[in-house]
């Protein structure tokens, strides 16, 4: 649950920092693009989100004359709709934030009509708006400077992160196998596995995890840092991977960002090439 004060904290730290809408950004946000629009008096103007931040948006749209005109009566001002799906409610999430048109550049030379609007807004936005973008930008910020704190998975902190079970997945050369997770961090994961492990050391893989908001299981590559052997237990190993930072999915890291921040979470640095 986000505080008035944590928010208040993410619009003065992260106000003009700008979000653009990569199809990462826009699963993780998990945006209903057909029902982003732009009101211009009576008028409706589709378009898609470009970028924006919490002052101020970049979105594109198919500009007429006929909608030169509808923006010049209405003074440049404008209302930007946001859409965004929610899994606990059967209503998306949609609200409207009062912007003005401060300028606009033709997009693609092979669609004329084509222009990337820029928008200043002209009030706060919506709680909802600030809460997305700030869990995003500190998502990014803590994966750097918290990247080694880990989380055990247990009953409770699975449920906190949102995730399906402590089963997962390993792909390696395009076979998989499943494994259970003991641990995660921004940085890396432990999990058990059956079999050989001390085989798998160096080797590439893949961890797939399924998080109760995300359709499909998230992928992150990775390589094996290392193996442990488990007490007792000659058919099982655990095994350290650290993940390939430029792959790591977005929603995995606001998934750790939001127990961390949850959790008031603190852990001792760890060596830099530990998972």
């Amino acid at each position: 649950m986000i505080t008035s004060q944590q928010l208040i904290r993410y619009y003065e730290q992260f106000g003009a920092m700008e979000v653009t809408f990569t199809k990462q950004v826009t699963q993780a946000f998990r945006l209903l693009a057909k029902f982003v629009f732009l009101k211009c008096g009576a008028d409706t103007l589709p378009c898609l989100i470009y970028s924006t931040s919490m002052r101020e948006a970049k979105v594109i749209a198919n500009l007429r004359a006929s909608s030169f005109r509808a923006l010049q009566q209405a003074g440049n001002l404008v209302a930007l709709r946001y859409c965004f799906e929610r899994s606990e409610h059967s209503e998306p999430l949609s609200f409207f934030v009062a912007a003005k048109l401060t300028g606009y550049t033709a997009y693609n030379k092979e669609a004329p009509d084509l222009y990337l609007l820029s928008l200043e807004y002209t009030h706060r936005p919506p709680d909802d708006l600030i809460e997305l973008l700030g869990s995003l930008l500190e998502a990014n910020v803590n994966s750097r400077q918290r990247k080694e704190a880990r989380i055990d998975i247990n009953p409770a902190s699975l449920k906190s992160l949102g995730l399906e079970a402590k089963e997962a997945v390993l792909s390696l050369s395009g076979s998989e196998q499943r494994c259970l997770l003991r641990d995660l961090s921004f940085s890396g994961a432990k999990v058990l596995v059956y079999g050989k492990a001390e085989a798998l050391v160096e080797k590439k893989v893949i961890l797939y995890l399924d998080f109760s908001e995300q359709k499909q299981p998230l992928a992150l590559p990775g390589k094996v840092l290392r193996f442990e052997s488990v007490a007792n237990r000659e058919d099982i190993g655990a095994i350290a991977i650290l993940f390939d930072e430029d792959k790591i999915p977005m929603p995995y890291k606001m998934a750790i960002n939001n127990y961390l921040r949850q959790h008031r979470f603190s852990a001792p640095a760890a060596p830099r090439e530990e998972a």
